[in-house]
């Protein structure tokens, strides 16, 4: 008979569940009814298997707070678009390290951009603070070069600057397009620039300072409303001591030509201001110091600046009856050479004048005298009505206004004051127009030495042309007739040159001349004839002398050769 034997104890071993027990179970062939199993307590009360267990729970807690502690943070990133922006590929770096990842891209709730989940490493958390810098890195060419060449093959990402640590904790960020101009906690000074320009530069544009560059253009923004400019500068420390509440700002085109009559000038400005612009400043030695946030008006080039009035500054208005083309506003006052102020406004007319320009026929202009341009550096500066009073005193002497030339090639001009003497009065239709002073003009310049070339050639067309040239006509033929009479002579004295009588003429006066110098030696004072001759003029002298007396006495009576000087004139008797 076949018995069969088995034991459930490997059943009941296993790793995870283990009895106290054993199970004996015995069945033979010829048994007909099983055996009872029995139960065998076992000998040990605590078994190691509840070991296993306690050690995978430890182990999964331990694992499960790492991955708590090593998760890092979950941020949220606003952008205008996700151009180049992968959900598990773009990364987050800073120093281009990585430090984390964008995990979801989506549109914002208003659908005016998109909304970046990204997840930072626990080594980047304490970074994300609230004045942490976010943009994005991808090619790109400006004025400072050409950067990010290297996201051509690896793609986009976002790059940051760390924030301070004393700021406030954020998880929340606007990411630009541009990196950012000024790293955070960079101390310095921040400015406002507002403007009506012709042009607008951009962002990370250069600030100038004497062609040096001290800071930059953080952003630019235009109001449609205002139709102005506005610009955020930084100037970066210790720049920041230049600035004063005197300051002047302008756009810098890069090169600045200035067609005047010095000529041409051209200044150029370092290559970043060139290809982008930049914005220039000067301040005066004497001002106060400002601080950030204060509003500066910008200009558009330097000559605006100059031509600005201020407290001291004096207007007058001339009255011209020429061509004022080439007359521009800014254009030169000067007096002898020296540049006193500048035009300000041409023409000038005041209400309903202009309706009478034909009828009157000159355009006023008003002039800007300038006492700063006057008094040279290290003058004590006087007073405005100082230069009221002098200008007055100038302006009773004699002083009027012309137009002259300022570039000939150009065309430009330049309104000269002059106080010498002439005979024509000054054109001076008002005492005063619009509240100022007028100045009396006189001709002068370019144009009014056309004018007299045209009259000069009016009067040259006037002569009787016609009559005077066949007058010399008529002369020209009669000296021709001259001419052919003289060259007859010419041609009659060379015949009678030619004669044998006339060759011998030299040797016979030759003979002549000897002759009359043995004459002469005759006559000389050692000569008998010459002492003959001199004796004989003495006598001649004496007797002269000798007769004087009778001479003067014929000149005094003349009757004296007929009648007695001393006896009376006879007295006729009758008969």
């Amino acid at each position: 008979m076949m018995r069969f034997y088995g034991k459930l104890t490997p059943f009941f071993r296993l790793p995870i569940f283990r009895l106290p027990f054993i199970i004996d179970y015995r069945m033979t062939a010829h048994t007909p009814h099983p055996h009872t199993a029995k139960v065998r307590p076992s000998k040990t009360l605590v078994s190691t298997v509840w070991l296993i267990p306690l050690a995978a729970a430890i182990v999964g807690g331990y694992l499960l707070i790492d991955s708590f502690r090593s998760r890092g943070t979950e941020i949220k990133l606003y952008m205008d678009n996700a151009d180049g922006i992968e959900v598990n590929t773009t990364t987050i770096r800073m120093l281009n390290v990585e430090v984390g990842r964008v995990v979801n891209i989506r549109l914002q709730p208003d659908q005016k951009g998109v909304e970046l989940t990204a997840k930072i490493d626990k080594d980047g958390a304490h970074l994300m603070r609230k004045d942490t810098q976010f943009w994005v890195v991808k090619p790109r060419i400006d004025q400072n070069g050409i950067t990010g060449l290297g996201t051509l093959l690896s793609g986009s990402y976002i790059a940051f600057s760390a924030g301070s640590p004393q700021s406030e904790v954020e998880h929340e960020f606007k990411v630009s397009d541009l990196p950012p101009l000024s790293a955070a906690g960079q101390t310095g000074l921040r400015l406002t620039l507002t403007g009506k320009n012709r042009k607008m530069i951009g962002a990370g544009s250069p600030v100038m300072y004497e062609n040096h560059t001290v800071g930059t253009v953080e952003s630019a923004k235009f109001d449609p409303k205002t139709q102005s400019v506005q610009y955020s500068i930084f100037i970066q420390s210790p720049n920041e001591s230049l600035v004063n509440s005197g300051s002047h700002f302008w756009l810098d085109s890069g090169i600045d030509v200035r067609l005047d009559g010095g000529g041409i000038k051209v200044d150029s400005a370092p290559l970043a201001a060139i290809l982008s612009g930049a914005i220039a400043f000067d301040s005066p030695p004497s001002a106060n110091n400002v601080s950030s946030g204060t509003t500066f008006t910008i200009h558009n080039d330097r000559a605006e600046i100059e031509n600005q009035p201020n407290e001291r500054t004096l207007y007058y208005v001339a009255f011209f009856n020429s061509s004022v083309r080439g007359l521009d506003i800014g254009a030169p006052v000067v007096y002898k050479g020296i540049r006193i102020g500048n035009v300000a406004a041409v023409p000038y007319f005041q209400a309903g004048d202009s309706a009478k320009l034909f009828e009157h026929g000159y355009i006023p202009v008003r002039l800007r005298i300038d006492p700063d341009k006057i008094e040279q550096q290290g003058d004590t500066p006087q007073s405005k009505e100082y230069w009221q009073t002098a200008f007055q005193a100038a302006l009773d002497n004699g002083l009027t206004a012309s137009l002259g030339s300022n570039n000939l090639v150009l065309g430009s001009k330049l309104v000269e004051l002059n106080d010498s003497p002439s005979s024509t009065p000054p054109l001076k239709p008002h005492n005063e127009y619009g509240g100022d002073v007028v100045i009396g003009t006189r001709g002068g310049g370019l144009d009014d030495l056309q004018a007299q070339v045209a009259k000069l050639l009016d009067k040259f067309n006037a002569l009787p042309l016609d009559k005077t040239v066949g007058e010399l006509n008529g002369s020209l033929k009669e000296l021709r007739g001259t001419l052919q009479s003289a060259q007859s002579m010419i041609a009659s004295a060379n015949k009678l040159i030619g004669q044998n009588s006339t060759q011998s003429l030299p040797a016979e006066l030759n003979q002549t001349l000897r002759e009359l110098r043995q004459t002469m030696q005759g006559i000389s004072p050692q000569s008998p004839v010459y002492q003959d001759v001199q004796s004989t003029l003495q006598s001649i002298d004496r007797t002269l002398q000798s007769a004087q007396p009778v001479i003067r006495t014929l000149k005094e009576q003349p009757n004296a050769l007929i009648f007695n000087r001393g006896g009376k004139d006879p007295i006729p008797k009758g008969k």
